[in-house]
């Protein structure tokens, strides 16, 4: 793996700053997955448009070249950043519009670069539906990735290198256009790819394709439809696509009451981490296809006493870990705790954490808000990517314009500040303060707003859970709930949700295996009842 260019290392550093600020919570997993040698085509879901790239640039490791529509390097700022990246431009069929030349062309320029890359052992990134969507599983997959893969192949086949593979990517949001929501990249093991063309058991083209094209040409297309196809399924898979979002969302409801009925179980308290409830969520996932395939009329039973449950839980506002021990959950010490907490963080951003962040950081956050949802009214999937580009450009101008009265009025001999303060005890700190220029002062000030705003997204979450603590502490003690009756029911679906998982071989399990390419999770489910 080549070191990462000086030019790459920059824009990583920014993407990993953006992200540690817009996520909460974000990171890789399973980047073992990653062959050591050779060279990698990364296929992943495309939920998030331009917070996609910018999570797979924070996490994954050695330098990518990231596949993108031609139009975004039309865009002042984002182009540069983008070609600083080594980014390549794709020129798609929807954007005909917008392209000058041939297509076609352009678009073979851009398989023969890849195809170079990925013989030179280098890393690509592909969003192989080709736009971002707001859809509850991928769009149609594009040829375009088979096409790169095929001529990458061959060439490494000729130059005696390693060759090349397709590793698909799982791109999981608990929400990606709200801002301090949770992501996570997961990377599965290398797609098993077919003989190539020509070659014994290839994948065989249709009379008609080889009327209409010829022989070679047909079997190189019946390669890369086939693949393709496997890639469709992949991302699927890896996606957790399921038709609805409604389905989606009572995957997770499902997922959360059986890991609560688990902790409990097992006298865990601390909920799961992100990682955690994606490994929880697939393995809910097949075991629910599963289901329908062997057992629909269960299945059907069993989620409508879900989609219930769910509506009465929401009807009262609670989340299912809220019924368990809601009597020593918590506790008096853990109530005395998150109040220490509260009051702890809130005598520091009542000082000079929270003030440096509402006067450098709040004015811009307010205004990008607006400005991108506005710009986002044909593009709903991409209002995270707008709020963050807005954001981005408009905090670094606040902090020229806000740094320098700012300074004048802490270090200008003439302040109104000193004025005031300068009558009571802190008048002695004027000569010292003062002795500063006020211009040199601003250019200090100025790197400081982002470190204020960072500490005050810290201490604001640390307070917002100790807020929590003490809302349900009072919340659990109420007696306009029927907690009784509401635990007995969650307890009586949960054990028999979990008396389900238990009774197959899910993902996560020591005995599971992974489906062939192409192949979703469900097919691999086996019943340990014999």
């Amino acid at each position: 793996m080549a070191t990462p260019s000086a030019s790459y290392r920059a824009v990583r550093w920014i993407a990993k700053e953006i992200s540690e600020t817009w996520f909460r919570e974000h990171g890789a997993i399973e980047i073992d997955n990653i062959p050591e040698e050779g060279g990698v085509l990364f296929a992943a879901w495309h939920p998030g448009s331009l917070i996609d790239p910018l999570i797979m640039i924070s996490t994954l490791p050695g330098q990518i070249t990231f596949i993108a529509k031609h139009t975004l390097f039309k865009i002042p700022i984002l182009g540069n950043v983008m070609k600083a990246a080594g980014a390549r431009p794709i020129y798609r069929s929807i954007d005909k519009e917008q392209i000058s030349g041939d297509r076609k062309k352009g678009n073979q320029a851009v398989i023969d670069t890849v195809a170079d890359i990925l013989v030179d052992q280098g890393r690509c990134v592909i969003f192989p539906e080709g736009v971002s969507h707001l859809s509850s599983q991928p769009e149609r997959v594009k040829t375009g990735p088979a096409r790169m893969l095929l001529l990458a192949i061959r060439r490494a086949r000729e130059q005696g290198v390693p060759e090349p593979v397709i590793v698909p990517v799982g791109l999981h949001y608990s929400d990606p256009n709200r801002f301090r929501e949770r992501a996570l990249v997961e990377v599965h093991s290398p797609m098993s790819l077919p003989p190539l063309p020509g070659e014994e058991d290839a994948p065989v083209p249709s009379e008609q394709m080889i009327s209409e094209f010829g022989k070679e040409e047909a079997n190189d297309r019946a390669w890369v439809q086939y693949v393709t196809e496997d890639l469709g399924g992949e991302l699927q898979r890896t996606s957790h696509g399921l038709d609805s979002w409604e389905d989606r969302k009572l995957l997770w409801r499902t997922r959360g009451l059986v890991s609560v009925h688990r902790n409990r179980a097992e006298g865990r308290q601390k909920r799961a981490t992100f990682e955690e409830a994606i490994l929880g969520a697939r393995r809910m996932r097949a075991a629910w296809l599963y289901m329908l395939q062997t057992q629909p009329n269960k299945a059907n039973e069993l989620r409508s006493k879900v989609e219930n449950h769910s509506k009465v839980m929401q009807s009262y506002g609670l989340s299912e870990y809220e019924l368990y021990d809601r009597n020593k959950r918590p506790g008096l010490f853990s109530m005395a705790s998150a109040l220490i907490q509260f009051v702890w963080c809130w005598i520091w951003m009542l000082g000079l954490i929270t003030w440096s962040a509402l006067i450098g950081s709040y004015p811009p956050y307010r205004i990008a808000g607006p400005i991108a949802a506005k710009s986002a009214e044909n593009e709903p999937y991409a209002l995270g990517t707008k709020k963050i580009a807005v954001a981005f450009m408009l905090l670094p101008i606040w902090w020229v314009i806000v740094s320098f009265p700012v300074a004048w009025l802490l270090a200008g001999s003439s302040s109104p500040v000193w004025t005031i303060l300068g009558q009571g005890t802190l008048g002695f700190l004027k000569p010292t303060i003062t002795s500063v220029p006020w211009v040199f002062l601003a250019f200090i000030i100025m790197p400081l707003w982002s470190v204020g705003a960072r500490l005050h997204l810290r201490l604001w979450q640390r307070s917002v859970r100790a807020m929590q603590t003490l809302r349900r502490w009072f919340r659990l003690r109420d007696g306009s709930i029927p907690w009784k009756e509401l635990s007995q029911s969650q307890v009586e679906l949960a054990n028999i949700l979990d008396s389900i998982g238990r009774s197959l071989v899910l993902p996560g399990d020591p005995d599971w295996i992974d489906p062939p390419s192409g192949e979703d999770d469900h097919v691999m489910v086996k019943s340990r009842i014999n």
